[in-house]
């Protein structure tokens, strides 16, 4: 793993098992339905940018590696069997920030579409 994304990482991931523990007493505590949907919906959030960090380090390293080895095809299948679980990892309707690099949503336009620089279209 990265260092920075391990790192990144534990950070997150403490932080998140500090606020479960506080959604946790809100029920304990029989607060407003309301206020703990809010937290659960953050704590949502934060999980999915864990998952965000988790692929972006896949793809650099794990991924990047089988395609250098000829093996891509086999790494590839096996991200694409583990995203068939995590909608929030393929479903950019509201989050143009797929990986975490402030990535700008789809304008629908295709690649082909795109001229290539030194390339002519006919």
């Amino acid at each position: 793993m990265i260092p920075e994304y391990q790192e990144e990482l534990l950070l997150r991931l403490k932080s998140i098992k500090g606020h479960l523990a506080g959604v946790i007493k809100m029920v304990e505590d029989e607060r407003y339905c309301p206020d703990v949907m809010k937290q659960v919906a953050a704590l949502q959030s934060s999980l999915e940018r864990v998952n965000r960090i988790l692929l972006r380090n896949h793809l650099e390293t794990c991924v990047t590696e089988a395609i250098r080895t000829g093996n891509g095809s086999a790494k590839i299948d096996e991200l694409l069997e583990s995203l068939r679980f995590n909608s929030a990892l393929t479903d950019f309707r509201h989050n143009g920030d797929a990986l975490g690099r402030g990535v700008p949503e789809m304008s629908g336009e295709t690649c082909e579409s795109e001229a290539m620089p030194g390339v002519s279209e006919s």
